[in-house]
């Protein structure tokens, strides 16, 4: 059974200074912190400059690790939202021992097409294969 850590204002202040490099790339960004005490946090952005461009969405998972109480593992989920009715579409989960890498293992794979496939319970396990 998966387990979540709430998340700490440090953490939040990552959030924040995402927020603050996609508006340095032209992108306009958000956070969601409502769940961020489940240790739940969503991050959105969307590149203004392309007429066609979704909603990407990343909603980030701090869970515990079952083999150590030192270390959270970190799943993002990504997500968009586009096309003509503005549908939400799941794509795969990324996965890493901190929320940056894990963050930065999502926007690859945004910037790569939406290429991840592994399903959330892959992503929350993958800490056994020490990643």
């Amino acid at each position: 059974m998966t387990e979540y850590l709430p998340r700490s204002e440090g953490e939040q202040g990552h959030d924040e200074r995402t927020l603050k490099r996609y508006k340095t790339l032209g992108h306009e960004g958000s956070a969601d912190h409502e769940k961020s005490g489940q240790g739940i946090v969503a991050v959105s952005y969307l590149d203004p400059r392309v007429a066609s461009a979704p909603i990407v969405i990343f909603e980030i998972h701090k869970l515990r690790r079952t083999d150590t109480d030192l270390r959270a593992h970190w799943v993002v989920q990504v997500q968009s939202v586009g096309g003509k009715r503005q549908t939400l579409t799941r794509h795969g989960c990324v996965a890493a021992g901190s929320a940056l890498f894990a963050l930065a293992k999502a926007e690859a794979d945004v910037q790569a097409g939406f290429v991840a496939r592994d399903t959330f319970d892959m992503a929350a396990n993958a800490y056994w294969l020490k990643l």
